[in-house]
């Protein structure tokens, strides 16, 4: 029997969550029976054993002087010291200074609200390019929003929202492109049959090479 974490809250659905120590966590509706909740969860075992094995195995990012963060594909070497507090591009290296340079969780924070300064820009470039055919069969573009997640790349809400995980900077821009293209065709099919796959053959012939791109242990938090 696998050991895992019981979260209820007011939601519709149940969702698996590895944690970064290979922890299960479960979140259930809340009249979710621990019958329903162990069910699925005994449905998921070979998922879950695949999914803390890929934890275990990447390497752990580290936020120190000298460290070494992956951004848009390319390793940066951290340029860490003390000083008011920026972050900024200096060639191969990310120059960061920060009131306690020892303090990994300081590092991390900036490096991080900075990150997600570049990513509006970066993200929105993305989409951008690849709306103008969905616009001509109606659609209207969704809006942005970053987010930090664990399980998903991205995601496509009724609502109208473009979900995209911050994560995706480490990644090359092809990885990136992937990750919107599956997500704007989701406008048109919400599920992932034929029809989904088939759009995704038409307006990015190349995704499956695109998507193995994330299969690479280049950022784990």
């Amino acid at each position: 029997m696998t050991d895992y974490q019981l979260i209820r809250s007011k939601r519709r659905s149940l969702e698996l969550r590895i944690l970064e120590d290979g922890r299960v966590q479960v979140r259930a509706p809340q009249r979710a029976s621990l019958r329903m909740v162990q069910d699925f969860v005994d449905s998921r075992r070979q998922w879950i054993a695949d999914q803390q094995q890929r934890q275990a195995s990447r390497p752990r990012q580290r936020w120190q002087d000298g460290a070494t963060l992956a951004w848009r594909g390319e390793p940066l070497q951290m340029d860490v010291c003390e000083g008011r507090t920026r972050v900024a591009l200096s060639g191969p290296y990310l120059s960061v200074r920060v009131a306690e340079p020892e303090q990994e969780m300081a590092v991390r924070s900036a490096v991080e609200g900075w990150m997600r300064r570049q990513a509006k820009p970066v993200f929105e470039d993305s989409i951008e390019r690849q709306f103008h055919w969905f616009e001509q069969q109606g659609f209207v573009r969704p809006t942005l929003r970053i987010k930090k997640m664990r399980t998903r790349w991205g995601s496509l809400s009724a609502r109208g929202y473009i979900n995209l995980n911050m994560a995706l900077l480490h990644y090359p821009a092809d990885a990136l492109d992937y990750v919107v293209m599956h997500e704007l065709c989701h406008l048109k099919h919400m599920d992932h049959g034929p029809g989904f796959h088939a759009l995704m053959d038409a307006r990015m012939p190349d995704w499956r090479h695109r998507k193995t791109l994330l299969e690479q242990p280049l950022f784990q938090p």
